[in-house]
This record gives structure tokens, C-alpha cells and sequence, in this order.
């Protein structure tokens, strides 16, 4: 007859689910970045901040002034991700977006960059490197021709007037 001990396969049990926890570095930069695109897109400025480098705080939150008030975010997609060595990461945050003065949708493409030291992921820098400008602040300039004419206007034409 053999005796099976119940308690050593729970803690083997145990053991082997809490190593399955733990993840891999890319795992980690990715759960990092979605969780800031996530609190990006609801407002939620401080825990945004939280995962920020301190480097370049004052930058992002420069870069993100109208966000939440005349640039309301719609959709956030993250992609393009991989490894660019043990600590860092690249990976693309499309950004989906209206301006509140136009209340025409936009969508603009982020690069992100993040880095990892000792598993604690942070945003290194973010550029714009396709779509729409002024999501990060950039200053629009609408250019219209030379001969464009200010004002339209059109005759008032009434039916049964005579000239």
C-alpha cells in the first residue's frame, strides 16, 4: 500500500504557481506600459507620474499640460514591443484623440521608451513618430493660401422679388 503525503504536493503546488508569478523583464515593461496607457487614458495623472522617470518629469508633464482638458484621449492601443537589451524596451502606444475646440478624432502614433533597472519599469522618453501633431503639445500652424478668400458670401437670392 502506499501513502501519499497531501502536504508536500501542496506546497510543491505552491512553490511551482508562485515561480509561474514572477514573469520575465518583458512581461514586466509591458504590464508597465499598459498600465500607464490605461491611467493615461482615464486621467489618472498621479499614478501616470508613478511610472515616469524623474529625469524627465517635468517634460512629460509639460508635453501632457492639455491632456484631460482641451485634448481629450479616446482610445489608447499599445504595439511594435521588444527588447533592446536586459533593462530596456521599445515598444509604440497609438493614441486616439480629439481636440475639444475642433471635435475632429485624431490619431497619433508614440514611441516609447522604457527602462528597467532591478524590474522597476519606467518611461525614459516618448516622441511622436507618425500621425497627427499636437497631441504632445506641439504648436500648430494652419497655413491657408494667398488668394483664399476670407469670408464667403453669396448673394441673397428672394423668390418672387423682382429686379
Amino acid at each position: 500500500m502506499r501513502v501519499i503525503h497531501v502536504g508536500s504536493f501542496g506546497v510543491i503546488g505552491s512553490v511551482l504557481l508562485a515561480c509561474g508569478g514572477i514573469g520575465t523583464p518583458a512581461s514586466h515593461a509591458q504590464e508597465a506600459a499598459s498600465n500607464i496607457a490605461e491611467n493615461e487614458r482615464f486621467g489618472r495623472a498621479e499614478l501616470v507620474l508613478e511610472k515616469v522617470a524623474p529625469g524627465i518629469r517635468a517634460d512629460f508633464v509639460k508635453a501632457h499640460s492639455a491632456w484631460g482638458g482641451r485634448i481629450t484621449i479616446a482610445d489608447t492601443e499599445l504595439g511594435n514591443f521588444h527588447m533592446t537589451g536586459t533593462d530596456d524596451a521599445e515598444m509604440d502606444l497609438r493614441v486616439t484623440w480629439y481636440n475639444a475646440n475642433e471635435q475632429e478624432l485624431r490619431s497619433t502614433l508614440l514611441r516609447q521608451k522604457w527602462h528597467g533597472p532591478k524590474g522597476n519599469w519606467l518611461l525614459a522618453s516618448e516622441t511622436r513618430v507618425d500621425g497627427d501633431i499636437g497631441l504632445l503639445g506641439e504648436k500648430i500652424v494652419v497655413q491657408t493660401p494667398d488668394d483664399a478668400p476670407t469670408h464667403a458670401r453669396f448673394p441673397t437670392v428672394r423668390i418672387g422679388a423682382s429686379d
